[in-house]
């Protein structure tokens, strides 16, 4: 950004002080407030609701908040009355570039006082201006000059006979005076902008938008993120172009798939958008990016009969092994790995139908669903391709006097390993084929209530997602549980 501000030649117009004094835009005072537990800075232009532009403070303390939000809306009142003529955009721009440098490192706390209005205080300290804000010598000089123009200024409001035009004139005269040119105001011009990478940006994103986000879903969107920053590199995204992002794009899809590729590129448009909705873009090309072709899933579904040799396989384990039951109840309910996995005895539950339930939610320490159209209960069908029901029961029991809440007996991560390393292959033997894993069981589920004409809103109540799209198209409520229970077992018989 430039902004170009010449100096009106000296006129008797120049003698009115109204005139030279008087700011193109007008800035109210700053606001504070935090979200989930950081300190922000909004600075808005006065009389405007949507003239606004806030900054991460990035810190918890009130005390260090208020020191870094009393410097930047020095440097920018500095600039601002530096160069009165700026407009919204430009000292905008100005408060997120000094943010980004001021603001990379953590605060010093020190003792703050608080000010009123923006511009209490006009005569300001350079001193704390140089140490706030790295300027050039000419820069120092122009802010200077400025401050003298302005001390005359208010001299001159107080009685001073002494012409404004005297002390300009003298002020041009003087070595090195900038105040007799055009004065071209960059960032760039006296310090090195740095480039705003996707790393840099990601950080800032993640300091605000972190806390929204469940922890699985965090550490993934920290992984992708880290994946992007690779292949992006230094690029700096103020200056980027539709090409860069196809490029990118190009990369990741040499050794993932598209539809791989697609969510990845998810994150980035949430990144870019982001950017350019709180002023540290001017604009993203990021849209209609995702690949529309070749993004369908390559996951398998098990066929029944692969169904009933896994079901064998189950059923051949201890019935104090929690390995039999999380491989048992993948089968009858469809329900996803980690779904299975953080199932408590309090999630077990029999109605007074008589009907047994898992209940899928996420009340609890560590637990977590997909979304809210995930929470459900899912009737656990007895002889079920073999299931016993009753043995199932007896493990919940022993879990509960054994005081452990807990179903599992080991994480998810080490039960994905087993049941797709060595259940799977081991139980079918020569049928065994490359992408049948666990979620495969959850394939075959809706494919065979697809195959049964099952209505759209059961397989919904069942599976757990939103749309009947999602759960037919994709993987091949309202719907009280009695009703789902008989279905099921019409679905196993």
């Amino acid at each position: 950004m430039t902004i170009a501000l010449s100096t009106p030649p000296v006129t008797s117009r120049v003698t009115n002080i109204a005139l030279p004094l008087r700011p193109t835009t007008r800035l109210a005072r700053p606001y504070h407030y935090r979200r989930n537990g950081i300190y922000y800075m909004r600075l808005r232009e006065t009389g405007s609701v949507t003239r606004t532009v806030s900054v991460s403070l990035k810190t918890n303390d009130r005390k260090a908040a208020m020191d870094a939000s009393r410097r930047l809306a020095e440097t920018i009142r500095a600039f601002h009355l530096d160069h009165p003529e700026a407009t919204w955009h430009q000292l905008r721009e100005h408060l997120i570039w000094v943010a980004e440098g001021l603001l990379s490192s953590a605060h010093d706390v020190h003792s703050l006082r608080e000010w009123g209005d923006l511009y209490e205080d006009i005569a300001m300290n350079l001193t704390e201006i140089a140490a706030t804000m790295p300027l050039s010598v000419d820069q120092h000089e122009h802010v200077a000059n400025s401050r003298k123009v302005m001390a005359a200024a208010q001299d001159r409001l107080k009685g001073d006979s002494r012409p404004l035009v005297n002390i300009i004139r003298e002020l041009e005269a003087s070595p090195g005076s900038r105040l007799k040119q055009d004065v071209e105001f960059s960032p760039s011009s006296s310090v090195t902008r740095p480039p705003l990478t996707f790393e840099v940006l990601s950080g800032l994103y993640l300091a605000e938008r972190a806390g929204e986000q469940k922890p699985n879903t965090l550490s993934s969107t920290k992984f992708t993120h880290g994946v992007l920053s690779d292949v992006l590199g230094a690029l700096d995204l103020r200056t980027h172009s539709r090409a860069d992002l196809v490029a990118c794009r190009d990369t990741l899809v040499k050794t993932r798939k598209p539809s791989t590729v697609n969510q990845m590129l998810k994150k980035l448009s949430a990144v870019l958008n982001w950017g350019v909705e709180n002023g540290h873009l001017e604009k993203s090309f990021h849209k209609k990016l995702t690949f529309t072709k070749g993004t369908e899933s390559s996951r398998k579904a098990f066929t029944q009969d692969q169904i009933g040799k896994l079901m064998g396989y189950a059923n051949s384990l201890p019935e104090t092994s929690w390995k039999r039951w999380l491989l048992s109840l993948g089968i009858i309910t469809g329900a996803r790995l980690n779904e299975i996995s953080q199932l408590t005895t309090g999630d077990i539950h029999t109605l007074a139908s008589g009907i047994t339930v898992i209940h899928i939610n996420e009340s609890g320490d560590g637990k977590s669903i997909k979304n809210k159209r995930s929470e459900r209960m899912v009737p656990l069908t007895d002889g079920a391709y073999g299931f016993d029901l009753s043995a199932f029961l007896k493990y919940v029991e022993e879990c509960k006097r054994s005081g452990n809440d807990s179903l599992a007996q080991i994480g998810y991560r080490p039960a994905g390993e087993w049941v797709n390393q060595q259940a799977i292959p081991a139980a079918l033997g020569e049928a065994y084929e490359r992408g049948l894993v666990f979620h495969s069981l959850r394939h075959s589920l809706a494919s065979l209530m697809q195959a049964k004409g099952v209505p759209t809103t059961y397989a919904q109540a069942v599976m757990g997602h939103a749309t009947g799209t999602i759960t037919f198209d994709i993987y091949g409520s309202g719907v009280p549980v009695e009703v789902i229970a008989e279905m099921l077992t019409r679905l196993f018989n």
